[in-house]
């Protein structure tokens, strides 16, 4: 089968043929098998030895293979420097303009010397993961020669590098490609979208789109950039930019640790049936399933900028972890609940209502479950703006209109129990819940509800199991207040979720390991028997090892 065929026969099949064969055709179109691995080193070996090629590569082929502690921002800086040292040897001056993210960088050459750019570029080897791609004004792709033959029709070209794990799946993404753009220089008197005119020898945009920061460099600029190592700087952050620690706290247990299992069995025999939903109980809502070693993987691939890591746990340390690192701090529940005396708890409402007493902990944090993954790299501006505010991500499903009660699921009438805080609070109703996304939080906030409703947070911190009277602090009713306080705006954020139990589950965990449009995934069962428990293990085990195969600085 053609290969510009096979992706549109593997979308008509996705729906008509088993999962199994579907998954199999979309390894084989990413040449994942392990059999096609040995041909692509093969290819590789083959590309080194006639490294005199001048072609310019397309996607796909040979790939950079790393083992430990892959980080997409450094990454960042390696590919624009690799692709600055070859600019550099033939000759060709570049600026990297200034962006607010540390991905998705632009490289800036003159339009004359988009001949000589190629040239550098055919050299960046395929055995070590380059590819090449000619783009015109609509992102179309262009072949070499074609735009030899016609410079002007050159837009922007993207050098990529190509990363896998240990298991042969990508974990490089597209932000982290480096864009070449070409800029015409002006002539005397040419018009300026301001109506002023450019002086002569300007360079500037030839998209007829704006650009984000900058259009033109002045004759006087660009050498500045280019004797200020090739970058176009700003004289200090730009007010958009967050510039203040941000740390993350994640809440963990072991459900196989068999003195938590004694600890729970005891809690569960002084609870009445009639209060709690069945799902409060269910064992897949403590099920361990290493999740937080390929969720931290995920922070140090796409957002390492994170200050500090905070694990709260209840007398626990996974036996992977390197708990001595020090961006590493296990913090146990006797350590931040105000009230010892009600441990131990097994209700994540309560244990996430005292978070914010963590010592050492940053004004800015974001609380995260294990079963949240960053899929591509992300900003701190993603969570915060520079202003002081946190974000948060309403999701499109509607809270339902009765009272909360037993029947409804625990987070369901935690969020009906935060509607009735806010319409008695501040006069104001909300209609929906939230993604299940990381949850920016600004500790003073915290600190300042928890003492104006301080028998909210005792009666919420002392709830051992899920029950119906719960408030959902930390992940729904947080946002809700902060935004009345103007402390908090509305965010976007590119986010999917999958029930790993579900029908379909292993073909759409399929379909997140190649796609680059995602910030987040969170990947959650809430009632999956015991019988099902080994199937559902499985499957996520399997697809994390894969997607997440680079062990982190984190791990032993």
């Amino acid at each position: 089968m053609a290969n510009d065929t096979l992706p549109a026969f593997i979308r008509w099949a996705a729906n008509r043929l088993p999962v199994d064969l579907v998954i199999w055709l979309k390894r084989f179109r990413r040449e994942e098998h392990a059999w096609q691995r040995r041909q692509r080193a093969l290819r590789a070996h083959l590309s080194a030895a006639g490294a005199a090629s001048r072609t310019l590569r397309s996607a796909g082929g040979p790939v950079t293979v790393m083992e430990r502690g892959y980080d997409a921002i450094r990454s960042v800086s390696q590919n624009v420097s690799q692709v600055g040292d070859a600019l550099r040897a033939a000759g060709v001056e570049y600026v990297r303009l200034p962006n607010l993210v540390p991905f998705d960088p632009i490289l800036v050459i003159r339009q004359d010397e988009l001949h000589s750019t190629l040239d550098a570029l055919a050299q960046l080897r395929a055995a070590d993961g380059w590819s090449v791609r000619i783009e015109d004004a609509r992102h179309r792709a262009l072949t070499a020669a074609a735009s030899r033959r016609r410079p002007s029709g050159v837009f922007r070209i993207v050098v990529s590098r190509r990363i896998v794990g240990p298991s042969g799946h990508l974990m490089s993404t597209p932000r982290e490609s480096v864009a070449i753009e070409p800029w015409v220089r002006t002539r005397e008197g040419e018009a300026r979208a301001d109506g002023s005119t450019h002086v002569a020898g300007t360079v500037r945009r030839r998209s007829s789109r704006r650009g984000p920061f900058v259009e033109y460099l002045t004759p006087q600029a660009w050498i500045r950039a280019v004797g200020g190592d090739h970058a176009l700087d700003w004289p200090g952050p730009h007010l958009y930019h967050v510039t203040e620690p941000i740390d993350v706290v994640y809440t963990w247990v072991n459900d196989d640790d068999p003195q938590w299992q004694t600890r729970k069995r005891r809690a569960s025999g002084r609870i009445d049936d009639e209060e709690v939903n069945d799902t409060a109980l269910n064992p897949s809502r403590y099920a361990n399933r290493d999740e937080l070693k390929y969720s931290l993987r995920s922070v140090e691939a796409y957002a390492n900028w994170v200050d500090h890591i905070y694990i709260v746990t209840d007398r626990q340390v996974p036996d992977w972890l390197n708990a001595e690192h020090p961006r590493i701090t296990m913090v146990d529940h006797r350590e931040i609940f105000s009230d010892a005396s009600v441990l131990p708890v097994f209700n994540s409402h309560a244990i996430e209502s005292q978070l914010h007493h963590i010592p050492g902990l940053s004004e800015r944090y974001v609380y995260m479950n294990d079963d949240v993954f960053f899929m591509r790299p992300v900003s701190p501006e993603l969570f915060f703006t520079s202003s002081g505010l946190s974000k948060f991500f309403p999701s499109r499903a509607p809270l339902d209109i009765d009272d909360a009660s037993p029947r409804d699921l625990p987070v369901l009438s935690a969020a009906k129990n935060g509607r009735e805080f806010m319409i008695l609070h501040h006069g104001r109703t909300v209609t929906n819940k939230f993604k299940h996304t990381p949850h920016p939080q600004l500790r003073s906030v915290l600190q300042d509800m928890e003492a104006e409703h301080p028998d909210l947070f005792r009666s919420v911190a002392s709830s051992k199991f899920r029950a119906a009277e719960d408030h959902s602090i930390a992940s729904s009713l947080y946002h809700f207040h902060a935004f009345a306080l103007q402390r908090a705006v509305v965010g976007d954020i590119a986010y999917d979720y999958v029930d790993i139990a579900g029908p379909r589950a292993a073909l759409r965990l399929e379909w997140f390991s190649y796609q680059g449009r995602l910030d987040v995934v969170c990947l959650n069962d809430t009632d999956v028997d015991a019988a099902g428990q080994e199937q559902v293990s499985t499957l996520l085990t399997d697809f994390l090892e894969r997607r997440f195969s680079i062990a982190s600085s984190f791990e032993l």
